[in-house]
């Protein structure tokens, strides 16, 4: 087929488009919405997919997290619930064993519903109280806006030193106030302000600016519990050398709690690497769930388009003998349909990307993931649009070209 015909033929389909534009609508608008369901979903799934691996990654791709386990399961026929609480001396004990070996930082949450107060101002009781030493800010990937870190020094003698987010800070404080030196009280505790973290912004609606950060000892002295469980992160020297870190960690763990041979461990160990693979994992099923969906729809669009087709057929049978008798060949004819439906299909396509795009940042916006556009999903969905008119609409084409001249010519 030359270049020619087919502009010919495009316009011809562009003619009829434009003279059954209700129909075509309708057409338009089935075909759009299987590719909205399926391009909504993927664009929301890929913005979160961007937001929480930048926050994984921020962690560091060779870092393991050491904490109580919580897991469900069974050993030698008994049932395991969860472990002990890992003690703040046993996070000590491991924190000086990997000295010279890895990174280290422990931390604990004190609170959700921590209240802090200065002068006549206080906040809300829903500021999140943790505990952490002087690893803990650069091992969260958290950046100081003003101030300073924790020294080791202070941590070790649980200094009344306090780290705020920003929204604590701009609850307090009016925006002309340095709260560096400034004191504020934390259950009846007054608290010298240390430094003022970067403002991090919300992840799935919750702010991660809202937040008191206190030496990790003062959360043991006045926040902990009977259930209160530290946790130690660790970083490897190298992200490479993870694996043999965690094995050093998990046999200073065993020892330092005790775990007996044969038995498991007693604590839980999450590597970075390992969170990550997992996210995929669970993002990568609902974007077969979200596929899946679109395709059902797409299904039953097809079949619309069949029919409105096969209708077409028949309302230009008369056309179809004129061409024929002027020597368009079946061959010309069948592409002819082809390319009209064809255009539909990439009408729809184009309209339920727009559409589903649309739809999917808004859904990512409400859980403060960042704008996504995901190209690739985007040529997938095109080419289902034009797949699915091409297929549906070769029947009614065939049709169309096998019709005899004579008895085309004879239809009223």
């Amino acid at each position: 087929m030359t270049f020619a015909v087919l502009r010919e033929q495009t316009t011809v389909a562009l003619r009829s488009i434009r003279a059954q534009w209700l129909r075509t609508l309708l057409t338009i608008t089935i075909i759009g919405t299987g590719i909205m369901a399926l391009m909504s979903m993927i664009t929301a799934t890929e913005a979160l997919r961007t937001s929480l691996l930048d926050q994984f990654i921020g962690l560091g791709a060779g870092t393991l997290q050491v904490s109580q386990r919580t897991d469900r399961g069974t050993f030698g026929g008994r049932r395991l619930g969860d472990s002990d609480p890992l003690e703040f001396s046993q996070a000590m004990a491991l924190k000086k064993a990997m000295v010279g070996q890895a990174e280290t930082a422990v931390s604990a949450r004190g609170t959700m519903m921590g209240r802090l107060s200065t002068g006549e101002k206080e906040t809300d009781p829903n500021v999140f109280v943790v505990g952490g030493d002087e690893g803990f800010i650069p091992m969260s990937a958290y950046t100081l806006r003003a101030g300073r870190n924790f020294t080791a020094e202070e941590v070790r003698r649980n200094a009344p030193l306090v780290i705020l987010g920003q929204d604590v800070v701009d609850k307090l404080f009016a925006p002309s106030d340095d709260p560096i030196d400034k004191d504020v009280r934390i259950r009846n505790r007054r608290y010298r302000i240390l430094g003022i973290l970067e403002p991090q912004g919300a992840s799935f609606g919750m702010s991660q600016d809202n937040q008191a950060i206190l030496p990790v000892g003062e959360i043991r002295a006045r926040f902990s519990g009977r259930r209160t469980s530290y946790s130690v992160q660790v970083r490897a020297p190298e992200p490479d050398a993870i694996a043999a870190v965690a094995q050093t960690v998990t046999g200073e763990m065993r020892a330092i709690r005790g775990d007996l041979p044969g038995v498991p461990d007693s604590f839980k160990i999450s590597r970075s690497d390992a969170l990550i693979a997992q996210f995929n994992e669970g993002l990568s099923s609902v974007t077969l769930a979200a596929l899946f969906l679109g395709l059902i729809t797409l299904l039953g669009s097809s079949i619309g388009l069949t029919n409105i087709m096969l209708v077409t057929v028949t309302e230009r049978t008369r056309e179809i003998g004129l061409r024929k008798a002027l020597g368009a060949s079946a061959k010309t004819i069948r592409a002819q349909f082809l390319v009209e439906v064809v255009i539909i299909g990439m009408f729809g396509g184009i309209f339920g990307v727009l559409l589903g795009v649309g739809v999917g940042n808004v859904v990512a916006g409400y859980l403060e993931a960042p704008f996504a556009l995901p190209w690739g999903w985007i040529t997938i969905s095109l080419a289902l649009s034009g797949a699915v008119s091409l297929g549906s609409g070769y029947y009614p084409a065939r049709k169309a070209s096998r019709l005899d001249p004579i008895d085309a010519l004879r239809h009223a």
